[in-house]
């Protein structure tokens, strides 16, 4: 799992990202020079899922097919520091879901039923095709691991980067440390969601215009308000899906030693423990950083353990194991 692969320049893995424009012209894909690359023209191709169309990104060759799915609020701008890299060793795929990113709006409300669905239909109408490994960051955990419980078959592996966790409301409630996920009702987020400062500075600016449209702030705050009804859609699938399944964790910060932080800190850490333990093949990885999106802050890392069950899949399909004569 930490065999390594060559590691682009940051110019260069950025560069490989924006110059995803497809070359063929159809009403689904948007063609554009790199200089041009702005919040309305798109690095990759649309694909419609009922009445909208998502935007999907795809690059390299090989099996299995990788699909990335971001946190609350991000987009696949947030994969920049990982897909290029695995689209080294193998076909690498980011998207947009509803509203996010350069897709169009979706229907009410935002849960991951109805993305895990829109998910299904947006890589049968790309012709993506399976085995998948599925990496999900955060709330984008929930979605894949749905995903995974309605497509076993077409599923080698899943990687859950910081994932969020069916029981973490309930167990931030009951500590009283509080919870980012309002119950009922009308609420209120300071400022909306805010682009992680470990984006590459070249892509910050485009980051947070795409996060500021209206239907990237809409749904934004659909999956929020619904996130308690998307964990309860986990919850009835008592088991993990019967796939390999790595978790990597932020680390807890040394200095954390008491008070509410670090009291959610150990809870957090307890239910990824928790996601690992209850697979049937699992597996636990801490991060060296301290922060959530350690796919930007730690990209390598991810990188690697994608490779990892790269090469598990692949050796489980042929039955040679990798780097066998």
């Amino acid at each position: 799992m930490t065999r390594s692969t060559p590691r682009p320049t940051r110019v260069a893995f950025v560069a490989l990202v924006l110059a995803t424009v497809c070359s063929h012209t159809t009403d689904a894909t948007i063609d554009a020079p790199l200089d041009s690359l702005t919040r309305d023209v798109a690095p990759g191709t649309f694909f419609w899922v009922g009445d909208h169309r998502l935007h999907l990104n795809c690059i390299g060759r090989g099996s299995p097919t990788v699909i990335f799915d971001s946190g609350l609020g991000g987009s696949s701008l947030d994969w920049v520091r990982v897909q290029p890299q695995v689209a080294t060793f193998t076909r690498a795929c980011s998207y947009d879901r509803a509203g996010y990113g350069w897709s169009d709006s979706g229907p009410l409300p935002r849960d991951s039923e109805s993305i895990s669905r829109e998910l299904e239909a947006l890589l049968g109408n790309a012709s993506v095709s399976a085995p998948y490994l599925l990496v999900g960051h955060s709330f984008g955990g929930f979605n894949v691991r749905l995903f995974t419980h309605h497509n076993p078959r077409q599923v080698a592996g899943l990687i859950l980067v910081d994932p969020s966790h069916e029981d973490q409301f309930r167990r931030f409630d009951a500590a009283g440390v509080g919870s980012t996920a309002p119950r009922t009702g009308t609420f209120f987020v300071r400022g909306g969601y805010q682009v992680p400062d470990d984006m590459p500075s070249e892509l910050l600016p485009l980051a947070r215009s795409l996060a500021v449209t209206h239907r990237s702030m809409s749904a934004f705050y659909s999956e929020l308000r619904h996130l308690r009804s998307s964990a309860e859609q986990l919850r009835k699938h008592a088991a993990m899906p019967d796939v390999p399944v790595i978790v990597i964790s932020h680390k807890i910060s040394d200095r954390l030693t008491s008070g509410i932080r670090a009291k959610r800190e150990r809870i957090w850490m307890d239910m990824q423990t928790d996601l690992v333990r209850r697979a049937l093949d699992g597996q636990h990885v801490i991060a060296a950083t301290n922060r959530h999106h350690v796919h930007l802050s730690q990209p390598q890392l991810v990188v690697d353990t994608i490779k990892y069950l790269v090469d598990r899949s692949n050796e489980r399909y042929s039955g040679v194991p990798s780097g066998a004569n």
